[in-house]
Formats: structure tokens, sequence, C-alpha cells
């Protein structure tokens, strides 16, 4: 017969080996992931969390409204959040002002010129893009196309999208933009100018263009998708610490077959993930 106590040390051991076995596939639970920043990335982003919290049910990830890349790298280096998303490096201000970043790029896309349909144009040089964006082109006829006005949209010349002009087409680097022009501080309000003014014209990632079905407009007969299509921004995010176990599983996602199908379909190009030191002596190129 046995006795009570070795009955009863018994079952404990096994209530403890019942407890550990439920705890252990018990599911893990993940933080919240916020990622703050550029609405360049937003729409991207906001499509593979979805499809990320589809497959592990049991992580979140918030992608909320733009405060664009400055707003991105500001709470990076003010340490009021752990990673911001970013559509350029941060500039020699910022890095003065917070140090050094790291930074890690995760995709590419074009920026493109989106033109309202009435305006009649398929296709413009780049000196036609510099004339009608200082004032000297005012009408789409000039161009080849309808008797309308042109309508220029512009953007915040801190933006990504603007930086890029300036810094790939050599007739808009020191160009001052016409005083006519319309200006939308955020891609949300470019979206709306595109969509309600006649002869509108602007610029965006492709992928947005795409997304609210925009008409684009070949550059010097170089459409936007080519590879030697020159209007490139790359997409990233910015971080100082170690990333958290849940935001360094996400970007792990970023590169996965299934988040770089959404990638591709969305307009965008897959990046190759290196990360990179942004040194505060660093020139930003």
């Amino acid at each position: 017969m046995k006795k009570p106590g070795l009955i009863l040390a018994a079952s404990l051991m096994i209530l403890s080996m019942t407890g550990c076995t439920q705890h252990s596939s018990a599911p893990v639970e993940f933080q919240t992931v916020t990622l703050p920043g550029t609405g360049d990335s937003q729409d991207l982003l906001r499509e593979i969390a979805e499809k990320y919290t589809a497959q592990f049910p049991n992580r979140r990830v918030i992608v909320p409204d733009t405060t664009g890349s400055a707003g991105g790298v500001e709470v990076v280096g003010k340490g009021t959040a752990p990673i911001g998303r970013v559509s350029r490096l941060p500039n020699t201000e910022e890095r003065a002002q917070y140090g050094d970043f790291k930074y890690l790029e995760f995709a590419r896309v074009p920026v493109t010129f989106v033109i309202s349909r009435d305006a009649g144009v398929d296709n413009l040089s780049e000196q036609q893009i510099c004339d009608i964006w200082s004032g000297e082109l005012t009408n789409w006829q000039a161009v080849g196309g309808r008797d309308l006005p042109i309508a220029v949209q512009d953007r915040p010349d801190s933006g990504s999208n603007m930086q890029t002009l300036r810094g790939k087409l050599a007739c808009f680097t020191k160009l001052k933009v016409t005083s006519s022009a319309r200006y939308n501080e955020w891609n949300h309000d470019l979206v709306q100018s595109m969509q309600s003014l006649s002869g509108a014209i602007g610029f965006m990632p492709l992928s947005e263009a795409k997304m609210h079905g925009f008409k684009t407009i070949t550059l010097d007969r170089v459409a936007a998708d080519q590879d030697h299509y020159k209007l490139v921004i790359g997409l990233g995010f910015v971080y100082k610490k170690p990333l958290s176990a849940e935001i360094a599983t996400f970007i792990e996602y970023l590169r996965s077959e299934a988040a770089r199908q959404v990638i591709r379909q969305t307009g965008h190009t897959p990046a190759t993930h290196r990360e990179v030191v942004v040194q505060a002596q660093t020139p930003v190129h």
C-alpha cells in the first residue's frame, strides 16, 4: 500500500507537468507595434500589416496617419518612439540635433508625375516640367495638350518627393516654384487636389497614383516603372536602440515572399534590408 505522502507528491508532480504543458502551448502575447512617420509608405505598410495579423492573430501592427519623414525622425530622436518610418535619410539638421541613427530600407518606389485627364498630355520633358513649375508655361496647349490652364500642385520643399526632383532633375535644383501653385502639405492633400481640380499636375509615389487611378505621364518618354527611370525614393525605418522582439519580427516578415508580393503588386520594388548607420558627421547624399 502506497503512503499518503507519496501519493500527494506524485499528484503535485503530475499537476505541475500538466500546467507546464498547457502554458507552453499557449500563444505568446506580442506587444503592439506602432510605426509612425511618412505617408509615402503608409498604405503599403497597412496592407502588409493586415496580411501579417491575419497570419498571426495574436500580433498587432498600427500604422498611424502620416506625420512625414520629419515626424518619424523626430519621435526616434526624442525617444518617444523606438522606430519611425521615413522616405529619406535624416538630414544634416536632424543629425546635428539628435545624433546618429540606424536606417533600414525595405522597399523602393518611383516618384511619378500625375495629371488631370482633361489636360490631354502623355509625356513631358525635364525642361517642360521645370518650365511648368516655375510658371513659364501656364497652359496645356503650350505642350501639345488642350487649351486649359495648368494648375501646378506644390509639396513641402523638405519632403522626400520634392528632394528627389531637386536632386535628380538638373533644372529643378534651384528652381523657384511659381507663386500660383497650390500648396499640399500631405499626400492626402495632393490626392484631394488631383481629384477635384481641372488641369492639375502634381507628383507622388507611383503606388499612390495607382491606388487612386490617376493618369501618369512619361518623363522624356521613360515610364516610371522602367528600370532606367531616374526619380526613385527609398522607403525605410530609422531607429537608435536595438529593436524589440515584436518590431524585429515584423521587419523580418517584410523579407517574406508574402510581403514582397504585396510590395511588387503595389508598384514598389523590394529592397535589400541592409542596415546602415547615419552618423551625425556624415553628409546625406
